[in-house]
């Protein structure tokens, strides 16, 4: 399935005001949904693994060490609400996967113009916004690349190699276009859906928004045809 995903061209054209009301949208829907989260949960984990990105898993055994760590009164016959640990839980599940699914499908630097209306916390925001998707994603290749070395150093590699500073962003608005437009109304349209009936819908298709986007169609359009021919 890694070829839904459009290509790296297909997402540095994407609007930042788009780029931030997905993410917004994103991080709320463990919030606003209040029922069917495992099935949402089942369905960003089936993605992770068609894409074949395991780092998620890993980020998982928060949740599961709290649930754990809650129920453990159980164990000297102490009285828990059971329903509402789990729920919490899973809840916590929901937000670590809709998070991951931010860092991969969007990149969150593409905001840095946003800020460009207060220069005074400009490069600080950049800065912040460049470094959590970068520490999640290159941390793993830090540190086995550079097994012995203190925390501190793994850090500094981190920060040299792969961090991009809001100076290397353009510094003004892109126009938005129609198509801005339209993916904007799509996702407000799906982040209104949250606070409705159609709950569980809109969660699914927030992500889909960007997976089955120009690109992606045309990239597995390609990959099919590949397929084929082979």
């Amino acid at each position: 399935m890694q070829w839904l995903i459009f290509s790296k061209a297909e997402r540095e054209r994407l609007h930042p005001l788009n780029v931030a009301l997905f993410l917004v949208a994103m991080l709320s829907v463990p919030f606003f949904l209040t029922t069917h989260l495992i099935v949402l949960l089942i369905f960003h984990l089936l993605f992770f693994i068609g894409i074949r990105e395991w780092t998620v898993f890993r980020y998982l055994l928060l949740p599961l060490l709290y649930v754990g760590l809650m129920y453990a009164p159980l164990l000297v016959g102490a009285s828990i609400d059971a329903y509402g640990i789990w729920m919490t839980g899973l809840t916590v599940a929901v937000f670590v996967t809709s998070s991951q699914l931010v860092f991969t499908l969007v990149r969150l630097e593409q905001m840095g113009p946003l800020f460009r209306v207060l220069p005074r916390l400009t490069r600080l925001t950049g800065m912040v916004l460049a470094i959590v998707p970068s520490l999640l994603r290159t941390w793993p290749e830090v540190k086995m690349s550079h097994p012995k070395q203190s925390l501190e150093v793994k850090l500094e590699r981190i920060a040299l190699y792969h961090l991009l500073p809001i100076d290397a962003v353009p510094s003004r608005l892109q126009r938005m276009t129609r198509r801005d437009v339209l993916k904007g109304l799509l996702i407000g349209g799906a982040f209104y859906g949250l606070t409705t009936s159609f709950a569980l819908g809109a969660a699914f298709l927030l992500p889909l928004l960007l997976i089955f986007s120009k690109g992606g169609l045309r990239d597995a359009y390609y990959h099919y045809r590949r397929n084929r021919l082979a």
